[in-house]
């Protein structure tokens, strides 16, 4: 009989138990839920920088070797500084590709990257800019440039190589001093057409495309320097 007890108390004990569980968690939970994180907007403005001085650059450099192509005698000591800042673009331009990869990764992690296009296609309103930006995926431009921008590296020397396939003849120095002085005689041969937009072209549009993206519209002297750069078949065009 004791041990009937037992058993009933402690089966009542159980029951007890479970329907007090059962009514807990039938009750809605007071925890607070937590709002999503908001995320951060990517800030672009050092490699925006980089950008542009590696744009300007590029483009004083071509100015500089197309109006040196211009003069009727050209000499080696005229050639050598414009050979400098071809060799100094050149060794700039693996860190211009990893800035571009760096502005590809921040528009992703701040969840940019797929409305991109959009974006920058709403902010252009020069007729210029629309050739240069919308005739293309700025995001593809961006992406690609990001892999292989280096590949084009080659392009920066094509000015000042065509200047140097000019010297043509020697003559004797006009100092007497008995030294041969190669010269170069007129006048500069633009290189033949690329079929893919040249290197100056992509840099200056992806330097507007990013400035239009961060609210920051380009002033009219920079969309006429992209406008040279990315002339008939991407070739630069200073004049």
């Amino acid at each position: 009989m004791k041990r009937v007890r037992f058993n009933y108390w402690k089966l009542t004990a159980v029951v007890a138990v479970l329907a007090i569980t059962i009514i807990a968690g039938g009750r809605p939970s007071t925890a607070t839920k937590q709002p999503p994180l908001a995320v951060t907007p990517a800030d672009l403005s050092s490699e925006e920088r980089a950008l542009a001085k590696y744009f300007d650059d590029f483009v004083a450099y071509d100015s500089e070797c197309a109006k040196l192509g211009k003069q009727a005698v050209l000499e080696h000591i005229h050639i050598n500084p414009v050979q400098a800042k071809s060799d100094d673009l050149k060794s700039r331009l693996p860190g211009l590709q990893n800035t571009l990869r760096e502005i590809v990764k921040k528009l992703k992690a701040a969840n940019e990257w797929d409305n991109l296009n959009t974006t920058v296609a709403a902010g252009i309103t020069d007729p210029r800019l629309k050739v240069y930006l919308e005739q293309d995926n700025f995001k593809q431009l961006l992406e690609e440039s990001s892999n292989n921008l280096n590949s084009h590296g080659n392009e920066i020397s094509i000015p000042v190589d065509n200047l140097r396939k000019k010297l043509t003849s020697r003559t004797f120095s006009p100092y007497g001093d008995g030294a041969d002085v190669q010269i170069v005689r007129t006048a500069y041969e633009a290189p033949a057409p690329m079929k893919f937009v040249s290197l100056r072209c992509s840099i200056g549009r992806m330097r507007i495309g990013l400035g239009i993206k961060l609210g920051r519209y380009p002033t009219g002297e920079t969309v006429n320097r992209v406008a040279g750069a990315c002339g008939e078949n991407g070739t630069f065009n200073p004049f």
